[in-house]
């Protein structure tokens, strides 16, 4: 709107008999966001802004006293000011326009990967379940157990898109908070996101890997969290890298921080696109792949900056990526 404003202001300096040009202001601004064609308004309104302005005499708008003008050219000053700053709005509501319909696009999108991995995740656990009972009707118990455990880790795939969706709509309300309590980072936090995701890891002939001399890894913050911030690495980790390839762990407990990186080879980024995977909805591969949403850096941003730590990404195109965690430690932690 700085345009806009550039305008109005030389239009506030033509006091002269404003109020209609003011009312035709308010008018044309109301025609402008009902406008169904605001590119052929745009045109009209720019083609009419040039008309009048080859009909201005010259004039230095910065050296001249525009009350001291004639009227006629007074009124010539207010007509191509009042076209100008109309001009101004249409582009910046074509902008907001543009804004908007992405942002819809990104939320299609995001709802369209929640109902699909939902529906395949509950017709999965449909198909076992019945699996279950027939073999419990036939007196047959074996694999039962194994057949639990894919139950329980799809479900467990489900609590976690729920959480990320939770925790989205929490920084969105700016209503992101933390309970932080001393748990252990790879057996309470890692481990378990490690499990859960074992068939996606698997399907890719991934494996996850841990580099830490530590003993344990106890820190102080909410568990539950870190989990999230975990299986957005991993599945960032899976969606983009290389078939057959370790995702590199690494846990460094200093005196006053941990840290964290996750570190695999694959299709890696450019370095001017690499300040931007935190952002939300960003996607820099193929953005017809509707599995991936641009949520998960952006999520573990926000959750590490709750923690009063930072996250930052290096990468190398078609080589690798690097994310680095880094944490305070609190002055209760061991």
């Amino acid at each position: 709107m700085d345009e806009a404003k550039q305008d109005n202001n030389l239009f506030n300096k033509v006091n002269v008999g404003t109020k209609n040009y003011q009312e035709l202001y308010e008018r044309g601004l109301k025609l402008i966001k009902s406008e169904a064609e605001p590119k052929k308004l745009m045109v009209h309104i720019l083609d009419e802004y040039l008309e009048r302005l080859e009909d201005l005499p010259p004039i230095d708008f910065n050296t001249s006293k525009l009350d001291q003008l004639d009227v006629e050219t007074k009124e010539k000053v207010k007509s191509l000011v009042l076209f100008g700053t109309q001009a101004a709005l249409i582009r910046e509501n074509a902008k907001i326009q543009a804004e908007l319909r992405t942002a819809n696009e990104n939320y299609q999108d995001l709802l369209s990967v929640v109902t699909t991995e939902f529906d395949k995740s509950i017709s999965s656990i449909s198909g076992y379940v019945q699996i279950i009972k027939k073999r419990l009707e036939e007196n047959k118990y074996e694999s039962i157990g194994e057949i639990s455990h894919f139950i329980d880790r799809l479900s467990k795939n489900m609590y976690g898109m729920i959480d990320t969706l939770r925790c989205m709509s929490l920084i969105e309300q700016e209503k992101l908070s933390v309970e932080p309590r001393m748990f252990d980072l790879v057996h309470d936090a890692l481990n378990p996101v490690i499990t859960e995701m074992d068939v996606r890891l698997q399907k890719k002939g991934m494996h996850v890997k841990l580099n830490s001399h530590e003993i344990n890894h106890l820190y102080q913050g909410d568990e539950r969290y870190f989990k999230l911030v975990f299986r957005n690495l991993i599945q960032n980790a899976i969606q983009y890298g290389n078939q057959n390839s370790e995702i590199n762990f690494e846990i460094e407990r200093k005196d006053k921080h941990t840290k964290i990186t996750a570190y695999n080879e694959g299709t890696g980024l450019n370095r001017n696109k690499v300040e931007r995977v935190f952002d939300k909805f960003s996607r820099f591969h193929d953005k017809n792949d509707k599995t991936n949403v641009g949520l998960g850096l952006y999520t573990a941003k926000n959750i590490i900056e709750a923690h009063g730590g930072t996250i930052t990404a290096e990468s190398e195109f078609s080589s690798w990526m690097r994310i680095t965690i880094m944490l305070p430690n609190s002055t209760t932690q061991i």
